[in-house]
């Protein structure tokens, strides 16, 4: 046997039996210093513990000493007296006198408690405050507008961000108050959805939401994770709608808001305009882009609605008779 399996051998015996014995050696101390202050302990147990034990070397208590259950004398049980059976007289009928009717008052109808209403969260980035408008941009201005969005994530934003779905949540309502102030337009979140790969430019993205379906919302906007910059933010759109498509690339990941530069540009550049410069700080809208925005405001946002909302066509007149020309 070799030395180095030796050694092994007898480190394994210390580590093992250095335990073993230390419990056994405790345990035969605690056996010889029992035994040899038994008359301690039991004295100990009698007088502090209550217990009934017996001390050696100590007279043991007369049996007179010691407790006694209490036994009560059996009662005897008296005899059953019975009363003497006596006939009831009957008494005359007493007629019985009407009650006075009480009207109970309805029920007040009870207050409903409502939480008060939730302020608006206050938006992380500066924004300069909307320029005066003429007359008719005004009137646009106040007419409300609600787009409904889906916002898809690719994965460089869902793996990084465990509350990704907080994430969108918390742009789209800042987004929304900075829309509501410049354009009169509030955006409303119809779904959140995470797409499986990283999209790496404006196309590899645009391609990917083509087969993403848009579940009833207005607008269909990607967040991709990286930091691109894309000329195009939004699909082609045209004198008669919006786009229904559009995309957000990440700016500074230290930003307190990455995505909402990115998202405000998407929703403008979708409705025909691109007011907000790419790295303008603080965020500011140029008057020139929110006039067109406005001006194109209530237009549908895919040429399917435009055809939907328009009248119908006047039917055709009736074709000539036969042999005329």
């Amino acid at each position: 046997m070799s030395a180095a399996r030796l050694k092994s051998l007898g480190k394994l015996t210390v580590l093992i039996g250095l335990p073993v014995a230390f419990v056994v050696g405790l345990f035969g101390a605690g056996v010889y210093v029992g035994h040899g202050h038994r008359a301690a302990i039991l004295g100990f147990e009698r007088d502090w513990l209550g217990l009934d034990v017996a001390v050696p070397g100590e007279p043991s208590k007369p049996r007179s000493e010691t407790t006694k259950p209490d036994v009560k004398p059996e009662a005897k049980p008296e005899p059953e007296v019975k009363p003497p059976v006596t006939t009831p007289e009957p008494k005359p009928e007493a007629t019985p006198e009407p009650k006075p009717v009480v009207e109970t008052p309805p029920p007040k109808p009870e207050t409903p408690t409502s939480e008060p209403p939730r302020g608006p969260d206050p938006i992380p980035l500066a924004v300069v405050d909307p320029a005066p408008l003429p007359p008719e941009l005004q009137a646009k201005l106040t007419e409300p507008l609600k787009i409904r969005v889906k916002v898809v994530v690719d994965e460089e934003v869902a793996g990084r961000r465990s509350d990704w779905i907080d994430y969108v949540e918390r742009h789209v309502r800042w987004a929304s108050q900075v829309l509501q102030s410049q354009l009169g337009v509030e955006l409303e979140l119809r779904g959140v959805v995470a797409w499986p790969t990283t999209w790496s430019s404006g196309q590899v993205a645009f391609a990917d939401l083509a087969s993403v379906g848009s579940d009833g919302a207005d607008l269909l906007i990607g967040l991709g994770g990286r930091n691109i910059r894309t000329p195009v933010q939004a699909a082609a759109t045209t004198a008669k709608h919006h786009a229904s498509t559009a995309i957000a690339f990440g700016s500074d990941p230290t930003s307190p808001a990455p995505h909402l530069r990115g998202l405000l540009r998407a929703v403008t550049h979708a409705m025909g305009g691109d007011p907000i410069t790419a790295d303008a700080n603080p965020i500011a809208f140029a008057d020139e882009d929110r006039r067109i925005i406005l001006e194109r405001k209530h237009l549908p946002f895919t040429p399917e609605a435009e055809d939907a909302s328009s009248p119908p066509a006047q039917p055709a007149e009736d074709a000539a008779p036969e042999g005329d020309i």
